[in-house]
């Protein structure tokens, strides 16, 4: 009976290597069927320790003047901040300075560019969709941290919107903006920006 019992044991033993083998291989087959990925080590990457860097500038957005730096695609009527439906749809394309100090003239340490657009019809609310190019010299030259998300630009206080990613120094990032409003005219729609950006990076 002992006998029975182990052959009948070995048996069940046999059969589940078998059948954990044939997963093993199934596995194997599915990773050689897609060439293009691979899995990598974070440490390699040197992702080990991430880092949170407080940012802290201006941005001009000048939709006139001599030096105009955001420019409508397809202009809808006049600029009339009270007519939210009126501007519902409109597209800018933007190449904002960004200053150390609220003055255009002060130290600039970057661009914003991107694209904007009104995506409501009861409030002016932006989509944004922009990069912060840094290219003052030093540590973080030709990087870039990218914002997307909603703006109501009338809103009071503070607005806050999420950083999706980045390039160079700010590969990998994550976190968040808040912009405030420094002045705002709202006949021409010119407007500088106060800006503090969160990021985690690594």
């Amino acid at each position: 009976m002992a006998k029975m019992l182990l052959k009948q044991y070995s048996l069940f033993s046999v059969l589940i290597t078998l059948f954990l083998l044939s997963i093993l291989l199934s596995e194997a087959r599915l990773m050689s069927s897609h060439p293009f990925s691979a899995k990598l080590s974070a440490k390699a990457m040197a992702l080990k320790n991430e880092k949170l860097t407080h940012l802290h500038f201006y941005y001009h957005n000048l939709l006139a003047g001599p030096n105009v730096t955001a420019l409508p695609l397809n202009p809808k009527g006049p600029l009339d901040f009270n007519d939210p439906a009126g501007l519902f749809g409109r597209l800018t394309m933007v190449d904002n300075p960004l200053t150390l100090e609220p003055e255009l003239n002060s130290t600039t340490v970057g661009r914003v560019q991107g694209l904007y657009g009104v995506a409501s019809r009861t409030d002016v609310a932006f989509v944004e969709l922009v990069n912060f190019v840094f290219t003052a010299d030093g540590e973080y030259r030709e990087s870039t941290v990218t914002v997307l998300g909603r703006n109501p630009i009338l809103a009071a206080g503070i607005r806050e919107m999420p950083v999706v990613g980045g390039t160079g120094v700010f590969g990998f990032a994550r976190g968040k903006v808040h912009f405030k409003t420094y002045s705002f005219d709202t006949t021409t729609g010119n407007g500088v920006v106060e800006c503090d950006i969160y990021v985690f990076h690594y």
